[in-house]
């Protein structure tokens, strides 16, 4: 995957990888990357939010303030996306249909309403970044997962976007919560939702996705067996398929 196109938004420009009208969207202390192996084939557009990749700095406060973003992010490209969003990603895209942000569809993957973090993750980012980092990728695959290239190639990518973004990310999804909206009936998805995530996800366990397909009426959840954080990567094709059935779906 290469540099991919430059497009500005406000005062910052962004690097979007890919063309199409599917919008990746990735999560916490990674960047465009991640999403090679469904560019190559589903096909669609990765975007390195701000502060992330190869695309501007930006002063961000919330994931809504990324929501934000993102609303202008697809007005400027004219857009009407299937948007594919991962953990924090999830979390943005949640908000961004808060906003009313423009979508034929979404898939939700490995999210959830709310996105806590164990206050010893931060504790060990202060204590030794790159050893955390480890640990942390080591959790986010399941117990039988044995893709020493592919968690080296995942520990490399957040350790190269800095113990402050990973740190920041994770302080920003630490206080993302939408459990209190979604129980008081105030979001509404106009568009179908996908809920994907692995059953053996120890970062965002399944119960979140089952709370998100029991507030969301018009989403279906698939669950992704022997699958941890990152279907995407640990099982391709199991997650490209449900990408092309979904999109299938939508042109019915």
């Amino acid at each position: 995957m290469g540099d991919g196109r430059r497009i500005r938004i406000g005062e910052i420009e962004v690097n979007a990888a890919g063309d199409g009208d599917v919008l990746f969207i990735h999560g916490a202390g990674m960047n465009s990357r991640i999403w090679e192996r469904q560019l190559s084939s589903v096909g669609g557009i990765a975007v390195d939010l701000p502060n992330h990749g190869k695309s501007g700095k930006m002063n961000v406060r919330s994931l809504r303030e990324y929501a934000e973003f993102l609303v202008e992010f697809v007005e400027i490209v004219n857009l009407n996306p299937i948007i594919v969003a991962h953990s924090m990603g999830g979390a943005i895209a949640q908000e961004y249909m808060v906003l009313g942000g423009s979508a034929r569809g979404a898939v939700l993957v490995s999210t959830g309403p709310s996105l806590k973090v164990n206050p010893r993750v931060f504790e060990g980012i202060e204590r030794n970044f790159e050893e955390t980092v480890g640990r942390f990728v080591r959790w986010m695959f399941s117990r039988g997962f044995d893709g020493k290239k592919i968690t080296e190639n995942i520990k490399r990518m957040i350790i190269e976007e800095g113990k402050e973004t990973f740190r920041r990310d994770l302080l920003l999804c630490d206080s993302f919560d939408l459990q209190e909206k979604y129980r008081k009936n105030e979001i509404r998805f106009e568009c179908p939702v996908m809920i994907v995530c692995g059953n053996e996800d120890a970062v965002t366990p399944p119960h979140l996705s089952e709370f998100l397909k029991g507030y969301i009426s018009n989403s279906k959840l698939a669950f992704i067996h022997g699958c941890g954080h990152l279907p995407m990567v640990e099982k391709t094709e199991e997650f490209n398929k449900i990408l092309r059935e979904f999109q299938d779906e939508l042109r019915d």
